[in-house]
């Protein structure tokens, strides 16, 4: 469970460098920070990059994932940059080819696409990078799923998927691509070879 920077001990913050997750936890709470005032509606000045984020965060949050889990984080930055990568597309042959790239990449737990996410960027390793977006997965509150965003999402009979593919989905949606109607939430799987045999416990 996410905790403000400050309010870590200085064991946990040494678990954490040992176990490199400490920038990830980093980045996680300037977004939690931001998007606290996003929901409050106070003004701030974001960038288009922390505004598409707030928007994923929003996104997240109505479709029930736990706020207050690293791992919710983590899937943000998964989304946001497949943003990025799709928001040129226009319905080209050539676009065609780059989403079939980019689908088999999110179906490959230790393609390049995750590693630029996990490795460059927040410094983490690959199998704790999905292990915590699987945590994030694992406890999504369908209680709380706001089902007419599902429905705008996922549509009404959404197929079981993986979270690389469930991520491909989100990201179109945020960028207002449509897409086919398929009012249930989706029942998301991890990826095929996602190591499921360690359990981290830099913050317990």
């Amino acid at each position: 469970m996410l905790k403000r920077n400050e309010e870590y001990s200085k064991n946990e913050k040494l678990l954490m460098v040992l176990h490199g997750t400490s920038f990830a936890v980093y980045v996680a709470n300037k977004d939690i920070d931001k998007y606290a005032k996003f929901k409050a509606l106070e003004d701030q000045e974001l960038s288009e990059a922390d505004s598409r984020s707030m928007e994923v965060l929003s996104i997240l949050d109505r479709l029930g994932f736990p706020m207050n889990e690293l791992g919710t984080y983590l899937y943000k930055e998964v989304i946001t940059e497949l943003c990025d990568s799709l928001k040129e597309i226009t319905g080209k042959r050539s676009d065609m080819e780059k989403c079939r790239y980019l689908l088999a990449q999110l179906n490959d737990a230790f393609s390049q696409f995750y590693h630029d996410i996990a490795r460059e960027y927040l410094e983490i390793g690959i199998k704790p990078f999905h292990l915590y977006i699987q945590q994030a997965l694992e406890k999504i509150n369908y209680e709380k799923v706001d089902l007419d965003l599902s429905y705008q999402i996922f549509g009404a009979n959404p197929v079981e998927q993986n979270y690389g593919l469930q991520a491909f989905q989100l990201a179109a949606y945020t960028l207002g691509f449509s897409i086919d109607k398929k009012i249930h939430p989706p029942i998301v799987k991890k990826l095929a070879n996602t190591p499921n045999d360690v359990r981290l416990k830099a913050n317990a």
